[in-house]
């Protein structure tokens, strides 16, 4: 394995070894929160996050993925980058408490939601401000800090969560606890940079400027994500209830507790993808092609798992108030496939400068979804008593138009027959693991879920999908994310100035 397989084996076993934590942890609330609200209670959390989910993109506007590209290409830069990028925050989120309070007054939303979107408000730039730090560590090839910053505010959100809950304390109570631990990994990311480099805070109207024209692709990127996620859930409160969307919002909670793996992989290639565009396109395109096939081989076990586990599972998490949310999750595994793949071929896109063209791709989506959720939720509600299950067979098409829209656009020669051999197969063992793991899943859960390993693991190494060099790097990955748990990132000395 060369120089450049062995770093980004060690970032991404940096990175997963974050994420497994941080997924253990997102996974345990998953369970306990919506048993402890309600149905009616998430819906209505979900329905105020998704106000200012969108406001959120408004603030950062695109800055993150403009800060990791242009400090990977040139780190000398990063204190003007990250000094510039934090006043164009501060200000736009002025500007966005605004909007939000006339969204939430022109909409006559009931006291209780406007609350919850108040505190959410606070904990909004809290989380802004960490998300430009972690961009520039990113950037810095140094995510062992974000690591370090994100265990440590999930572990206390964890914690002091499962407290509240047994203090049977209330809503607000429970939504702040965002501002507590979102502070805390404030904190952890400040005094890490501080430790590694002198900062200062030199902004003109010239630069903030610059950064705004250059970010503004990656701005429609990020918002047309944010719509594209959260319309689903927009339409269903207007169509049908609150309650609804908790059944919703529950399935895709813990559906985005298994996106810890493409998250992993995306944000540690996009450095590395960035600077080998404008170094060594064969190296790009190499890089490209593996990833591809490990995102196929790792994707597939994961979603048709799902799918065989879906209602069970809800039931026993949940209890019978969420029964609906099962079927939205069987759904969702299809679904899961799609997003892998579009996480790590939006990466490619935007580290070859294809943002805009991209954004295209998205905005189509976007547009399909409209008339896509106006037609399946209101039928699905009248069908099937759920129209949750609507908003997730859109999101299931949109997913796959997103697909192909983004590998006609990748570099020629990007992706090769022998991508598509790891595919069809990948799909062939997943099959295959659907089949023999189906019988047990209402009464032997566990024995199911270990047939199904079993299966699609012997058929990878039946069928020869994994490439001897694709096993080294595999290898490389675990002896890292390994190393990654038997030690505790250390800060570094500030060096001397002098």
């Amino acid at each position: 394995m060369n120089e450049t397989g062995r770093t980004i084996a060690k970032n991404m076993g940096a990175m997963m070894g974050t994420q497994l934590v941080t997924w253990l942890l997102s996974f345990i609330l998953s369970i306990f929160l919506p048993r402890y609200l309600g149905a009616s209670a998430v819906g209505e959390i979900a329905v105020a996050a998704s106000v200012w989910t969108i406001a959120s993109v408004l603030i950062a506007f695109g800055m993150d993925t403009h800060l990791t590209k242009m400090i990977a290409r040139d780190p000398a830069h990063m204190p003007d980058l990250l000094g510039t990028s934090l006043t164009i925050r501060t200000i736009f989120f002025l500007i966005a408490c605004i909007l939000v309070t006339g969204y939430l007054y022109l909409f006559n939303f009931n006291s209780k939601i406007v609350y919850i979107a108040i505190i959410i408000g606070v904990s909004t730039i809290i989380g802004v401000y960490s998300a430009t730090l972690s961009s520039v560590f990113v950037g810095l090839e140094r995510m062992e800090f974000n690591s370090l910053s994100s265990i440590v505010s999930k572990t206390f959100l964890t914690v002091l969560t499962l407290l509240l809950i047994f203090m049977h304390a209330n809503i607000y109570a429970i939504v702040a606890l965002s501002i507590v631990t979102g502070s805390v990994s404030l904190s952890i990311l400040i005094y890490a940079l501080k430790r590694q480099y002198a900062l200062r805070m030199h902004v003109t109207f010239a630069d903030a400027w610059a950064m705004l024209r250059m970010s503004t692709p990656y701005l429609i990127t990020s918002l047309v994500i944010a719509v594209y996620v959260q319309i689903d859930q927009i339409f269903i409160a207007t169509m049908v209830d609150t309650r609804t969307v908790g059944w919703y919002s529950t399935a895709t909670n813990l559906f985005g507790t298994t996106m810890f793996l493409p998250v992993a992989i995306g944000t540690t290639l996009l450095p590395v993808l960035s600077r080998s565009y404008t170094t060594s396109q064969h190296q790009l395109q190499h890089i490209a092609r593996r990833s591809f096939d490990l995102m196929f081989l790792i994707s597939v076990p994961i979603g048709f798992g799902i799918i065989v586990i879906a209602n069970p599972l809800v039931i026993m998490l949940y209890g019978s108030e969420f029964a609906q949310s099962g079927p939205v999750l069987a759904v969702l595994g299809s679904v899961l496939i799609f997003m892998y793949l579009n996480t790590l071929l939006g990466q490619l896109l935007i580290s070859t400068d294809r943002t805009s063209k991209w954004n295209l791709v998205m905005t189509g989506g976007v547009l399909l979804t409209l008339p896509l959720d106006l037609v399946l939720v209101p039928w699905t509600r009248d069908t099937y008593g759920n129209g949750a299950l609507g908003g997730t067979i859109a999101f299931l098409f949109t997913e796959f138009w997103m697909v192909v829209g983004a590998i006609l656009l990748l570099p020629k020669n990007t992706i090769q027959w022998s991508n598509v051999r790891t595919a069809a197969l990948s799909l062939f063992a997943g099959l295959v693991m659907i089949a023999t793991s189906w019988w047990w899943r209402e009464t032997l859960m566990p024995l199911s879920i270990l047939v199904g390993a079993v299966t699609y693991i012997g058929l990878v190494f039946l069928l020869r999908i994994v490439s001897h060099e694709d096993l080294l790097l595999l290898k490389e990955l675990g002896s890292h994310l390994v190393r990654r748990f038997r030690r505790t990132p250390k800060v570094a000395p500030k060096p001397n100035p002098d």
